[in-house]
């Protein structure tokens, strides 16, 4: 792990794409600005893991609900396009709403 020390106006650049900005510190909070490109997902990391924990519930609660001899049958697909074991490890959106009422930004 990297470890730096920033002030508030100060940058990280990430890659070639993803810059880090420290807007403000204010005693224990820092907020940050993120400029990433669009299709990018930016998740804080406790929205990401209780996303990806309700998907793991929801494609093992699948698995249990498939009749026996639906899930044996012929020809026939456990796991389509449709079906709720298909979703992603990841999380499910990237306008996944954040806890706390705030919105996510981006820039124009």
């Amino acid at each position: 792990m990297l470890i730096l020390t920033r002030r508030a106006g100060e940058r990280v650049v990430i890659g070639d794409d993803v810059l880090v900005t420290v807007m403000e510190v204010s005693g224990q909070t820092v907020r940050l600005g993120i400029a990433a490109p669009e299709g990018l997902p930016i998740f804080r990391e406790e929205i990401w893991l209780a996303v990806k924990e309700e998907n793991r519930a929801a494609a093992a609660a699948a698995d249990d609900a498939l009749p026996e001899a639906a899930a044996s049958a012929p020809g026939s697909a456990a796991v389509g396009p449709g079906s709720p074991a298909a979703v992603p490890e990841g999380p499910a959106s990237p306008a996944a709403e954040p806890a706390g009422g705030e919105q996510a930004q981006r820039p124009s």
